[in-house]
């Protein structure tokens, strides 16, 4: 179990509206269950692939999203899972 101290501080306001959208996509098509690679991040966003590139880049180097690997690719996925439809009780 992760410690509270190891998560990342999340402060929404630093985000910009294009690390917003970025995030956001990769928080629902993780929802499939299946690895989150850049090539379906960019198809989702609609951004080319530097931008892209450049926002997973920011947003993993400030431990919002963590990087993987799957099938040979980066993968993306949300480095914290504490947020629930219900309250007090994380999802994952």
């Amino acid at each position: 179990m992760t410690s509270e101290s190891d998560r990342p501080f999340v402060d929404a306001q630093y985000f910009t509206d294009v690390d917003t959208y970025v995030y956001e996509a990769v928080a629902t098509l993780e929802y499939s269950g299946s690895p989150v690679t850049g090539a379906e991040i960019v198809a989702a966003t609609d951004l080319d692939d530097q931008t892209a590139g450049e926002v997973l880049d920011a947003l993993t180097r400030h431990g919002v999203l963590r990087r993987t690997r799957s099938g040979g690719d980066d993968a993306f996925e949300l480095a914290r899972r504490d947020w629930s439809a219900t309250p007090g009780r994380p999802s994952r």
